[in-house]
Order: C-alpha cells, then sequence, then structure tokens
C-alpha cells in the first residue's frame, strides 16, 4: 500500500480533508498534517515525513532539498498543491528518479484576484472602507481603468486570463514576454513590445513570470524608475521577483503611484516590515489561487497523479522527466 503524506495549512483543512477522503477510497494510506498559517513546518517533523513517503503532497512552501530526498528512501513524487515549484529542487529529484509535480489550475482565481487588486488600488477601496469604518465620511477620488494602458510582465496561462479581464475593462493591454504566444496576441489586441518600452509606457504593470534564477530579484530600483510616476505596480506571481527594498522606497519617495501585492519576499513578512506602513500600497497574505472552485480542480488532478504513480506511469503535471518507474 502506498503511503502519502499531505502538509498543509491549517486554512485549507476542509478542502484537503476531501482529497484525503478520496485518497483513502483509492487505497492509500493517507498521513495528514496541518500547519499553523504562515509558519514553516519543523525540519525534523518533514524529513521523518518524507522518510516514510511513496509521495508527498504540500500546500506549504517550505524548500525540499537535495538532502532532503536522500533520506526519503520510498519517495516516487513531490506534488505541490498550485502553480508554484520553486521552493523544490527539481534537478535534484530528477537524478533521484523522484517526479515534481505541480497543480496549475488557478489561473482564474489568480487573474480575478489581480484585477481585483487593481481596483481596489486605483479606487481607494481599502483606504475608503478603513475610514467609514472610524467614523470618518470624505470622498475618495479614484481613477477609471478604461483607456489605461495595462502592462503585462509574462504572457502565460495567467498572463491571457489578465489580459483577456482587462481589455473587457476597456484597457490596451501591452506585454513583453521572452517566448510570446503570437497567436494570441494577433487574435485578442495584445501589443506586443520589448521590456524596457514596457516599462516606460504602461499606467498598470503586472507580474506574470515564474520564480527562476534569472528572474529573482529582476525587477528592482532600474526598472521602477523607468516607470512612470503615476504607473502602479501589481505583483501576484512571487515575493522573489522584486526588490522590496527598492519597492519601499518606490512607494515612499514617489517614483510610483502605487502597488498592490498579493506575493513577498519573505512569506509572511515581518509586522514592522516598512511596506506595511504605506498607505499607498494594498496587501493580500498570498490568496490568488485561494477559491474553492480552484482547490477543488487541483484535487483532482493531485488524486489523478497519485493513481499515475501507482501505475508506473508519469504524472499529469510532472514537470520533470525521469525513468519510468521511479528511482533510478
Amino acid at each position: 500500500m502506498s503511503k502519502v503524506v499531505l502538509v498543509f495549512p491549517e486554512s485549507v483543512s476542509g478542502v484537503i480533508n476531501n482529497m484525503v477522503e478520496e485518497l483513502c477510497k483509492h487505497g492509500f494510506a493517507v498521513q495528514a498534517v496541518y500547519i499553523k498559517d504562515g509558519t514553516s513546518i519543523d525540519e525534523t517533523l518533514k524529513r521523518r515525513l518524507l522518510s516514510e513517503a511513496d509521495i508527498y503532497i504540500t500546500g506549504n512552501y517550505e524548500p525540499i532539498r537535495a538532502e532532503d530526498m536522500d533520506e526519503a528512501p520510498f519517495l516516487k513524487l513531490i506534488q505541490r498543491f498550485g502553480s508554484g515549484y520553486d521552493n523544490v529542487d527539481v534537478q535534484a529529484a530528477t537524478q533521484r528518479g523522484i517526479y515534481v509535480a505541480n497543480a496549475p489550475l488557478n489561473s482564474t482565481s489568480v487573474a480575478e484576484l489581480t484585477m481585483g487588486l487593481i481596483l481596489a488600488l486605483l479606487r481607494n477601496i481599502p483606504r475608503a472602507d478603513s475610514a467609514l469604518r472610524q467614523g470618518i465620511w470624505r470622498l475618495w477620488i479614484g481613477h477609471e481603468l478604461a483607456g489605461k494602458k495595462m502592462g503585462l510582465l509574462g504572457l502565460g496561462t495567467i498572463g491571457k486570463e489578465v489580459a483577456l479581464r482587462a481589455k473587457a475593462f476597456g484597457m490596451t493591454v501591452i506585454a513583453y514576454d521572452p517566448r510570446p504566444d503570437y497567436s494570441f496576441a494577433e487574435s485578442h489586441g495584445v501589443i506586443l513590445m520589448s521590456r524596457e518600452e514596457l516599462l516606460k509606457t504602461a499606467d498598470i504593470i503586472s507580474l506574470h513570470l515564474p520564480l527562476t534564477p534569472e528572474t529573482r530579484v529582476s525587477f528592482g530600483e532600474a526598472e521602477l524608475k523607468l516607470m512612470k510616476r503615476s504607473a502602479y505596480l501589481i505583483n501576484t506571481a512571487r515575493g522573489g521577483i522584486v526588490d522590496q527594498q527598492a519597492l519601499v522606497r518606490a512607494l515612499r519617495d514617489g517614483w510610483i503611484s502605487g502597488a498592490a501585492l498579493d506575493v513577498y519576499s519573505v512569506e509572511p513578512p515581518d509586522i514592522s516590515d516598512e511596506l506595511l506602513k504605506l498607505e499607498n500600497v494594498v496587501l493580500t497574505p498570498h490568496i490568488g489561487g485561494a477559491t474553492f472552485e480552484a482547490l477543488n480542480r487541483m484535487v483532482k488532478v493531485v488524486v489523478e497523479n497519485c493513481l499515475k504513480i501507482v501505475k508506473g506511469e508519469p504524472p499529469l503535471t510532472a514537470v520533470n522527466q525521469v525513468i519510468k518507474g521511479g528511482k533510478q
């Protein structure tokens, strides 16, 4: 009987309990471990869980390194519950015959949050709500989206979903992607341009890039100073892409007008972080993919991936290739 270990934040226990039931129905031995939101699993516990698991499913962002895998003799699959897998050493996994898979089924959720953050930022919704609750009635003057230039850095699955929604708001969509989908751009009126030209042109810049060695801290002082002083930055991708200290300076000193963030260089950010003290930024706690619809879609693909592993087949959403059957 294959053993499946799940490690997740407490806040998603309801959905994950449904996944546990589904896995048990298919004959898996399942152990679910719930971690207090905003914390990491104890390293000793993580190593022990990995050492016992055939399949390790995680919704937390703790790193899974080569040395962790060395102590996991039965491990055949590391399954991320979400799109990102930058916390997993994929090369080490491949060398050890371990599949790594993600569950990239939250693009609609992330795109909708992106638009929500833009509206919240440009219409001062959080500040207006906070003031009204304090008995302050005032007119908060904001900006319309219609006619604005939406700049997308990254035109992958999520970037495309954002593009469609931005077009529906009457925005002009401009985009940069190192490997652009010319057919999509032409079909939907997305204007492709260089990264520098986009930074100088866009009224709103939304990041939709994976976190890789090339993109890590790739959006810093130089990029922020290329933006218009009236422009806004949105990040629902990965916090590690942005130089957060440079962003604080940009927001504080008026290089840009504002920002909305769902992701941070350190998660959760420290309560003393200056970013949390600024009024021209809207902040959410990495909830981009957190909708019941997305989570239920991810449960289905994760269960299917586990069944594939038992059959000696590659997972549907594998991000690496290993020798059939698991361990090399």
